[in-house]
């Protein structure tokens, strides 16, 4: 009896290739989505709470620890601050709150008399920016 063995099919290698490229693309994306973020004030330590919310926005409202105000690194009066926040307002489709970010060595005080001026010049919104205490 003689035996005939089965036609070996060749499989065709595995392209890796398109792979490769769309982890290239994602990480040339992250890099680059990384960078325009702009960074925080330096000069800002941030309160410490028990929780935070994880995705704190970079634009933000500054308030050094002498009291300063800045955004974006520039320091600019309050009146300027509430024109930006309410210029805001007239572009979302959605109330966009302002968010703050204070220093923890400013004096509660200080900080207090800040959001009752922001509030006093039209600011309805505020969203105080904290850091979460490590556990």
């Amino acid at each position: 009896m003689m035996r005939i063995s089965p036609m070996r099919t060749s499989r065709k290698p595995e392209n890796t290739i398109a792979l490769i490229n769309v982890v290239f693309l994602m990480l040339i994306f992250f890099l680059v989505a990384g960078t325009l973020a702009p960074a925080p004030d330096k000069n800002v330590d941030f309160i410490t709470l028990a929780a935070k919310d994880p995705a704190a926005p970079p634009d933000m409202l500054y308030i050094r620890a002498d009291g300063t105000l800045t955004w974006r690194g520039n320091q600019l009066p309050l009146s300027d601050h509430v024109q930006r926040w309410l210029s805001l307002q007239g572009e979302a489709a959605q109330a966009v709150p302002l968010r703050i970010a204070a220093d923890r060595s400013l004096p509660a005080l200080d900080l207090l008399d800040t959001i009752d001026d922001l509030r006093k010049a039209g600011v309805n919104q505020i969203t105080l920016i904290a850091e979460r205490l490590p556990e």
